[in-house]
Formats: structure tokens, sequence, C-alpha cells
């Protein structure tokens, strides 16, 4: 039902929706002799940011010509937290009056001194009341509840045997030696919004891997941290020099204001006389670019209430892109700032030729390596860039397994192997690698079996994309003696991985590289999958969670009023789903190394390695 309405909306082949917060601008009317350059410059702001508030005013408009302007008694802010992933809802709490005596001085002191809070401890023994505790220790019930917010249980003067209480916080002064910790360990330096949650998201750690890292900050445990905190990440022998770990802090200049460009292949004409089941069943372009769009809806929304202006103009591009041309002859993208679409990679090349501004490629194609044009961004890994990162990742894994490789006779293969077999052996320890390949059509387990020792681990790399022998090597492993310990790698989890139970995958520690990963205990993707459903009651597929996510993240790259591009200098932006780890050609167009290494638990679940 909710497609249908959609596409009752899309049949209208382009409009505008001008989205804004109602308190954030308000109406003006034009005095007599006023120009738009006069009242930009009352109000503080650039002349072309208010005409493009006001696209259908020119910059002499006549007296009395009402306009739209920012309303001066709002408060201006420069930073920005995800409606979706504000620190509110993960009960964590950013201290903005910390005690760091280093920053109150220079900034490259290597020595500081910073104020922490630890507690004394008590256990509660047999008999042992709230009230007797309290008393023990000089504090009020009040203190204890504050100190212990894990134990609610202490409100109704409940208590446990064994519980370990705070019960005294003491403060000391402890002195940082930065240079060391710099040397030692991949840091990151807490800002204003930072959580714990999305601190360990971002740095795939445990909050327990951060609490042993960073003692001297026991209110951690708490999910408290403090601007200016120097936190310890992973010890520096466990990074990949490879891997990006510079995080890209969402931010807002005031008074932003971005003209948003949809192009999609609605085929509203097409579809103008069919129902709904017609449209939709078993046409995947129709519920790829519904869903898109509906994605890319929710993440307007989520921008606008943070207080950013955004003038939304859809474009309907009809089929495989044929009304493409009628639009840039008509001048409709001229006034816009970003452009999302089109579908089809020689219609966004056609449109990046055209038009002078970040033209943003939403899903992968086979072609875009192919792309030249400066103006766009691929927002959808390489395939080639898969078989790197697994690579890279298993010579930075690497404890002395066995390392088996599954090929074929295909080209394609063998370029695979060929990378997998020049990074892996980078690594000082990697000697030999077997290589296999079918013989009469698959490979006999005695194959595997008769070099795998049970002492030790064994890797199985599967290079091939031929689905006989994927299904042959994967029936191979899952069959294997119960002595043999394995773990099986795919460059990407094809087709032929769908057909083996999810079982089976689990009991062969089946792990894979791909370009999305879902948390499902992330506060973004909870709220993300609510606000879906309530719009749309439904979940969201992939598609549209898709196009939430680019859309989001372009526009709130945007809103910090650097040049896009700019922007993908300075971190990586990790997502619902999807990650952005921008990185731009010499010469063409912008690309995304965005991936991940996910492997199958035995409970089904799974994890990211990377």
């Amino acid at each position: 039902m909710k497609k249908l309405q959609f596409l009752f909306l899309a049949f209208i082949l382009t409009f505008t929706i001008s989205c804004g917060q109602q308190k954030r601008y308000i109406s003006y009317k034009v005095q007599e002799g006023e120009t738009m350059r006069d009242i930009a410059n009352r109000l503080d702001i650039k002349t072309k940011d208010l005409l493009r508030l006001n696209p259908d005013v020119g910059r002499n408009p006549g007296a009395n010509t009402v306009i739209v302007i920012p309303n001066p008694k709002i408060k201006k802010s420069t930073s920005s937290s995800s409606d979706t992933a504000s620190s509110s809802k993960e009960k964590e709490t950013v201290d903005d009056n910390t005690n760091n005596e280093d920053l109150t001085s220079e900034a490259n002191d290597t020595i500081f001194k910073q104020t922490v809070v630890e507690y004394e401890t008590h256990t509660v023994q047999k008999g042992e009341t709230v009230y007797r505790i309290t008393r023990q220790y000089g504090i009020t019930k009040d203190d204890l509840i504050k100190y212990n917010p894990e134990y609610t249980n202490i409100q109704s003067n409940n208590l446990s045997i064994g519980q370990v209480l705070k019960v005294k916080a003491i403060e000391k002064t402890i002195t940082i030696d930065k240079a060391a910790v710099l040397k030692n360990f991949l840091t990151h330096t807490v800002v204003k919004d930072e959580t714990v949650f999305g601190l360990t998201r971002f740095y795939n750690i445990t909050k327990e891997d951060l609490l042993r890292l960073n003692p001297e900050y026991p209110d951690l445990v708490d999910n408290n941290l403090s601007i200016g905190q120097l936190l310890k990440i992973k010890p520096i022998e466990e990074v990949n020099e490879e891997e990006n770990y510079t995080f890209y802090k969402d931010e807002i200049m005031e008074d932003t204001s971005i003209n948003l460009s949809i192009l999609l292949p609605f085929k509203a004409d097409e579809y103008s006389e069919k129902t709904s089941n017609d449209i939709f069943d078993g046409n995947q372009l129709a519920n790829m670019v519904t869903d898109f769009y509906m994605g890319a809806e929710i993440a307007i929304d989520s921008i606008i209430k943070q207080g950013i202006q955004i003038n939304v103009a859809v474009f309907d591009t009809g089929n495989r892109g044929e009304n493409i041309t009628d639009i840039l002859n008509d001048n409709k993208l001229e006034n816009t700032d970003v452009i999302v679409g089109p579908f089809y990679s020689d219609k966004a090349e056609e449109v990046a030729r055209d038009i002078n501004v970040p033209v943003v490629f939403p899903h992968y194609s086979s072609k875009q390596n192919k792309f030249s044009s400066s103006k766009l961004i691929k927002t959808s890994p390489e395939k080639e860039s898969y078989t790197n990162y697994l690579a890279s990742y298993l010579k930075a894994s690497y404890k002395d397994q066995e390392i088996f490789i599954v090929s074929d006779d295909e080209k394609a293969t063998n370029t695979r192997v060929s990378k997998i077999i020049s990074e892996l052996k980078k690594h000082d320890s990697i000697h030999d690698i077997h290589v296999l390949k079918p013989k009469n059509g698959y490979i006999k387990r005695v194959r595997f079996t008769e070099k795998m020792p049970t002492e030790r681990h064994n890797w199985v790399i599967i290079a091939s994309d031929d689905n006989v022998v994927v299904a042959d090597a994967l029936n191979s492993m899952i069959s294997l003696p119960d002595k043999i310990n394995v773990q099986v790698f795919a460059i990407d989890k094809g087709e032929a991985y769908d057909k083996i139970d999810n079982n089976k995958l689990a009991q062969i520690n089946f792990t894979y590289v791909s370009n999305t990963y879902t948390d499902e205990d992330a506060i973004e993707t909870k709220a993300f999958n609510k606000k879906y459903f309530q719009k749309n009651n439904t979940i969201p597929t992939d598609y549209a969670i898709k196009g939430f996510d680019i859309t989001y993240d372009i526009l709130m790259r945007l809103a910090s009023g650097n040049d896009l591009k700019e922007t993908f200098e300075k971190g990586v932006s990790l997502r619902v789903e999807n990650k952005f780890d921008y990185k731009k050609k010499v010469l063409g167009s912008s690309y995304n190394r965005g991936l991940f290494v996910i492997k199958y638990n035995r409970d089904l679940s799974l994890s990211r390695l990377r």
C-alpha cells in the first residue's frame, strides 16, 4: 500500500519539496528599494545562500515580495549528532567541564596531568544492609545509588551477597606521557557528543577492551567520557597499516542550506495504468528504486530535524534514463548542490559531463570502474578491492595456520589467486600456500586432508566464482573429521553460498568480505528500523538502508560547509549498514573503500572481524 501511495506521487515527473524547520526560518516582506544583497548583509549571511532559500526570487525583488530568511532569534550551533544515534539515548555522557590541565597549556605538550575519579569498593556480606554500609563509609543512600546505577535494587534496600559496591569516590591526579601512549597505541581524543558505544562500534572493539586498556579512567565503566580524554584503542602491533582509523565527525555549519536533486527511474508513464501488484511482483528494479527512495526520505527528514534547510527536487528519469537529456536541456539541475543518481552508469556519466556538482552513483555497476569524471562519486566499492581487503586481513591475522586456496582455470580467478599469494608472502612467516584446482570437475577431499595438520588451524580461501567448484569445496570442508580445525574464507558471498545451510556455514567458521554489516544492537539500527516501520508498515530492505545511508552521509558531510571531497579526507563514516571510506583518484572519480570482514558464529549470529 505504501509503495502504491509513493508511486502516485512519483507520477508527477518533476516535483520539488522545500523541507525546512518552521522555527528556524521565517517569512520576510521586502521593503521598497531593498535588494537581496542588502537583506543578506543585515542578516550576516552570504547573498548566494539567501538566493538558494528563495530560488524563484531574483537579486532585485519588488516591494512587498515575501521571501524566506533565517530566524535571527535562533541560537547558532556548530556541532551535530545524528538523531538516530544521539548520546542521550545511549545514557552516556561527555563531561564539558574536564579538568585536563594540558588543555590550558600548549596543545603539543607530551606530559600532562589529568584528574580522574576512582572508587573504594565494598563486597556485600551476609546480613549487611544498605543502612549499615552507608553508615560504615559515611555516605548517604543517594550517594550509594549514584555510585552504583547498575544495581537498581539499592533503591528498595535490597542487596545480594557478593555484590561489589562502589562506596566512596576518590579524586586523584595522574600523569600521562602522551608521547609514549601515541608510540605504543592507536589512540582517540574525545570530542563533544561522542559516546562509548559510538567509539567501540567504529573501532570494532568491545567495551571490555576499552576498560582494560584505560584503567586510569574508571568512569568508562559507567559510559562517561570527558572532552580531551586520550583513550587507548588498540596496541600498535594490532593496528593494520592499511586500515583507515580516522573517524569522521559530523558537524553542522550554522544556517546551512542544501539543494538536493534525486534522479531515479520511477518509470511513471509506463506504470500509470498498472496495479500495485502488476508493478512490484517480480519487478526487481521497481522494488529497488522505491525502497531506495523511501530510505532517502527518512534520511532527509532526519537531517532537517537537526536544523538544516534541505530543498529537494525529485526527477523521474524514465525507462533506462530516457528523460535525462530533457532534464539537462531544460536546465532543471542548474541550482543544485549535489545529485543522487541516476541508476544507470552511462546516464550518470552523461549528467557528470553536463553539471558541475558532485554526482553520487548510488549502487554497484560492473561498468563503474570506467568512470573518469572527477565529479562522480562511487558509493559501492570495486569488486577487485574485496580481494585486496581479504588478503590484507589474512596477512595481519596470520598465526601459523596452514593455507589452502581453491582456484579454477578462469583468468579472473587466477588473477585473484596471484594477488592473495603476493600479499600473504609479504609476511615473513608465510612460505607454503597450497593452491588446489579441480581435476575431472571436482577437488577430492583427500587432497585437502592429506596436507591438513590436526595440531594447527587451517585456512581455506575460496577464490573461485564457479558455483560447482564452490559447492564442492564447501561440502568437503563440512564433512572434515572433527580433529581438523578449519576456517573457510570467501572473497564475496555469492549465490553459491546462499544454497548452503547457515548451520553448516557456521560449522566451518565461514568468513567473507562484504560492503555492508548490520549490528542489530546498534542504536542507529534500532532507531532507523523503528522510523521505517512506523512510516511504511514493513521492515527495511537492503536498498532502503542503502538509500538512507548514502543520502544521510552525503547531506551530513555537505552540512559541514566544506567541499564534499574535502570531507572525504577527514575520515571514515559508519552509518546504519554502510561504511564510507572515500578516496579520490588523481585523475578520475572518487571511490568508496568501505568494506567489512564478517564471520558466521555457531549461534548463527554474525561477527565483524574487521
